[in-house]
């Protein structure tokens, strides 16, 4: 991803919400923005985003070793959407079309993120779903995807968001999932999902997962793990 002027001072405020969420010492949080600061201003600006926070990152876990800031939230989006996973497989059994319904409520997963719905209930995520499964897609994209999805020998299915996870795990649930490969990142990347959320939804006991071996919510070719490629 090329990195654009307006995603530095976006890089420095994730920086400093994760701070404040990690900890409540307000030195270490002015010590973690000050560095970051630092951090980005020495950055080469046309390289890529995704280096950048990742540098900013470490900034983060220089000052405090093993934390994930977003573990806790990223367990409460988790719980939101499993507590709904009965109701929603339910939707997807009554509907005429189980693959493609089950493709609308994945879809729907991507409100899940730790911006404009960083209060995200359950209410939100229905509203949403219900929004997806009556919005205007492209019938012949969806067919020419479930033929490719048939047809494939091999997929590899690279995840977004924790709580979305789960219903990335109810669509491949309506697939063969003997085929299916799914990624997680290999490390805390704000709300990306690792392999502690595909352990706690249940994915692992679903598909083989892997990571990326990446803690960046990218997968940069070059850099990722031997396992990925």
């Amino acid at each position: 991803m090329k990195l654009h002027l307006e995603c530095v001072p976006c890089y420095i405020r994730q920086a400093l919400d994760a701070a404040k969420m990690a900890t409540k010492d307000e030195k270490l949080q002015k010590q973690i923005l000050r560095e970051s600061i630092i951090a980005a201003s020495e950055f080469d600006i046309d390289s890529s985003g995704f280096i950048l926070q990742a540098k900013i990152k470490k900034v983060m876990g220089k000052i405090l070793p093993a934390t994930d800031p977003y573990r806790e939230v990223k367990e409460k989006y988790n719980r939101i959407v499993l507590d709904l996973e009965d109701d929603i497989k339910k939707i997807i059994r009554d509907s005429k079309d189980p693959f493609e319904t089950s493709l609308r409520i994945a879809l729907a997963g991507n409100i899940i993120d730790f911006g404009p719905n960083a209060n995200l209930n359950s209410k939100i995520l229905k509203n949403a779903i219900k929004k997806s499964l009556s919005q205007r897609l492209d019938n012949k994209k969806i067919k020419l995807l479930k033929e490719n999805i048939d047809n494939a020998k091999r997929i590899l299915f690279i995840g977004d968001n924790a709580g979305e996870i789960v219903l990335d795990k109810i669509f491949i649930e309506k697939l063969t999932k003997e085929k299916i490969t799914y990624v997680v990142r290999g490390g805390y990347a704000l709300n990306d999902a690792t392999m502690q959320d595909a352990k706690m939804v249940g994915m692992t006991d679903t598909v083989r997962v892997i990571t990326t071996g990446l803690d960046m919510p990218a997968a940069i070719l070059p850099l990722c793990s031997k396992d990925f490629l």
